[in-house]
């Protein structure tokens, strides 16, 4: 088995790289970046305003990530001290092996932003604007009016990058003079309903920190596939040695942040790989968060009710004078475990170690579902012969819930859905470590 593995990919590396212009650069490159990829590459540019005919949209509940952000600590690290090595190692030896953007390999320098860790940048601070813009297009009648803090709730979480990502929402929404006004909850240093896995200690210990949990993810890192890649890479680099598992996937992220800096230049350190080592870095992503975040574990989607629960007790507030809309800005994890209670991108079969071909097309692919500024909107409508209807939006487009027959899904029919969810949504108990 392993030997035909290895054929069928050494085969697709050969195939890629006769059809590529540069060290078999793969044209779609962008859209495989996992979690790290920029919002521009998933958004919704359609505006039209969402009508259905005798209904009227009443409340909007939000949950954002924040956009686009510099690099962590590690990566950092990595950025600064090993990527000059390896570039060192790679021109060093390009007598031996000729790159087609061997200018943009000598010539490279770390980015300047970099500096500061996991801060938004200028372009989180686009996503996050236009988004707000797009989304009062297409409701004009809940978004489209000056701002009143009766009207609209902000809140997010106690790190910078989610401060201005809430902050340049509200600038998208109101406009820059209109946004001074605008009332922000104070963040909590550990929130409970916007990072509640941070708080549940149960899902720290048998998930997040659990050798169990990531042995999938390990065996995938240690596998045939894997070494294959590595060698392939490091051969086409010219270098004497293997990289590292640890060294390519640092490359491939830092990639990301580039390309999520620069709109209109390919990063030198996405040239080097081709579609095969993007796809093979983007299911190493894929499959980790399937693990901690996914469906690979109930407690890690099952904690997420908390939120649900706290959208249901918005729309079922039927005071006239409550709010017209609530906006929480937070993180990855959030929004994964939010889309896993939702039941939303779960495929068929499991996400392992050994079946990386099989799942090819599969619906767990965080380059789509988990980019920087990703959102999970409801929009709950007011319709003739007083009924309730709520709208399910993801990067502002409607998603079904498996249910619900119509985008616009019965209002009572959604809570019927997740009844079992919210019902049983003890936190407490499901967090606590006996």
């Amino acid at each position: 088995m392993l030997v035909l593995v290895t054929a069928l990919l050494c085969s697709c590396i050969g195939h890629i790289h006769s059809e590529d212009q540069c060290n078999g650069l793969y044209s779609d490159y962008s859209h495989h970046l996992s979690s790290k990829t920029p919002y521009r590459y998933v958004a919704n540019h359609d505006t039209e305003p969402v009508n259905f005919e005798g209904c009227k949209a009443w409340k909007i509940w939000l949950v954002q990530r924040h956009g686009t952000r510099t690099p962590g600590k590690e990566l950092d690290q990595f950025v600064k001290n090993r990527l000059p090595e390896i570039q060192k190692d790679i021109i060093n030896n390009l007598i031996e092996s000729k790159l087609c953007n061997e200018d943009e390999i000598k010539l490279w320098t770390s980015h300047e932003e970099i500096d500061d860790q996991k801060r938004l940048t200028r372009e989180g601070e686009d996503e996050l604007l236009a988004l707000a813009e797009r989304m009062q297009l297409r409701f004009p009648n809940l978004l489209n009016q000056p701002y009143e803090s009766t009207n609209f709730l902000f809140r997010f979480t106690d790190t910078q990058r989610t401060r201005v990502s809430a902050k340049q929402f509200a600038t998208g929404l109101f406009g820059r003079n209109d946004v001074k006004k605008v009332l922000f909850e104070e963040p909590l240093a550990k929130d409970p309903l916007l990072r509640f896995y941070k708080v549940c200690q149960k899902w720290r210990k048998d998930v997040k920190k659990s050798s169990t949990a990531s042995a999938e993810y390990q065996q995938f890192v240690e596998s045939q596939l894997t070494n294959v890649t590595l060698k392939s890479l490091s051969s086409r680099l010219g270098l004497g040695y293997t990289l590292t598992f640890k060294d390519a996937k640092n490359i491939y992220t830092y990639c990301a942040f580039e390309t999520a800096w620069e709109k209109n230049k390919v990063s030198p350190w996405c040239s080097i790989f081709n579609k095969s080592d993007f796809m093979l870095f983007e299911y190493s992503e894929d499959l980790k968060h399937y693990l901690i975040d996914g469906y690979a574990y109930e407690l890690s989607y099952k904690q997420a009710c908390v939120l649900l629960k706290n959208a249901i007790e918005y729309f079922d507030d039927q005071d006239l004078n409550s709010k017209n809309g609530i906006f929480y800005f937070t993180h990855s994890g959030t929004i994964l475990k939010m889309l896993g209670l939702l039941g939303l991108y779960k495929d068929e079969h499991k996400l392992k170690h050994d079946n990386y071909l099989k799942m090819e097309n599969r619906l767990w692919r965080t380059s789509k579902i988990d980019p920087f500024g990703s959102n999970i909107a409801f929009v709950l409508y007011k319709c003739n012969n007083n009924e309730t209807k709520i709208l399910t939006l993801h990067q502002e487009r409607i998603v079904h819930i498996n249910g619900c027959k119509d985008g616009l899904c019965s209002y009572e029919k959604f809570k019927q859905l997740f009844a079992t969810e919210l019902q049983n949504c003890n936190f407490d108990e499901m967090c606590n470590i006996d």
